[in-house]
């Protein structure tokens, strides 16, 4: 029946924001149903296209009318489905670009289920899709281009302030004691000085200079 495709595509769409702490992982790109979707949106507009070119007076036909009337309105509500279901995924993509802190390279890392947080999964369950496999190519390329985007647009005062860094809590003090929950290697802060970081070690840093490494899961506060 007509729509029943698309309601399945909100449907996917609906579950992927039921939850925001911890977050869902944004599904894999339903493909193969956007693809359907699509062919049987140009199958209705063909059908009323040939229908109408082979009328002369609609108006001397009332179940035609009804007819092209349900067609049409099945070709809008597919069109409403699939611009619902792409923009709650771009507004996920989004989120997560910003719980990342703007770390690109990090939130398409794939799934390390070895790791205390799951690297490119927002929830650690190894059996949900890393976020580079669960996303499109044309997703990619969105949130690449809207990572350069707002890095551009911070650049210019970055020196005064990070729009990327969290706000859920305001430091509390200007340095802060961390533990290393995942090995990152040798780190070069912003102030030059150089630190190994190896799981379990624990270190009492400026938070201005570590704050993106919280954020990408390298470290928590004690």
């Amino acid at each position: 029946m007509h729509g029943d495709q698309a309601l399945q595509l909100v449907t996917i769409a609906h579950r992927s924001t039921l939850a925001t702490a911890p977050q869902l992982p944004i599904p894999k790109y339903s493909q193969k149903l956007v693809l359907d979707i699509c062919l049987e949106t140009r199958q209705l507009g063909d059908a009323i296209a040939h229908a109408t070119a082979s009328v002369e007076n609609l108006t001397q036909d009332p179940a035609l009318i009804c007819a092209l009337t349900i067609k049409h309105l099945a070709v809008r509500r597919n069109k409403r489905c699939l611009l619902a279901y792409l923009h709650t995924r771009i507004g996920g993509i989004k989120e997560r670009w910003w719980d990342a802190g703007g770390a690109l390279a990090h939130l398409l890392a794939p799934f390390d289920a070895s790791s205390t947080l799951g690297v490119g999964n927002s929830t650690g369950d190894p059996d949900a899709p890393d976020l580079r496999s669960a996303l499109s190519q044309q997703e990619l390329d969105l949130m690449r281009d809207y990572s350069s985007l707002v890095l551009d647009y911070k650049s210019d005062f970055l020196d005064v302030l990070d729009i990327a860094a969290p706000i859920g809590r305001p430091p509390g003090e200007l340095f802060v004691d961390v533990r290393v929950v995942r090995d990152a290697g040798e780190i070069v802060l912003e102030n030059g000085a150089r630190f190994e970081f190896t799981k379990g070690s624990r270190f009492y840093l400026e938070r201005a200079l570590i704050e993106r490494l919280i954020v990408q899961g390298y470290l928590e506060e004690m």
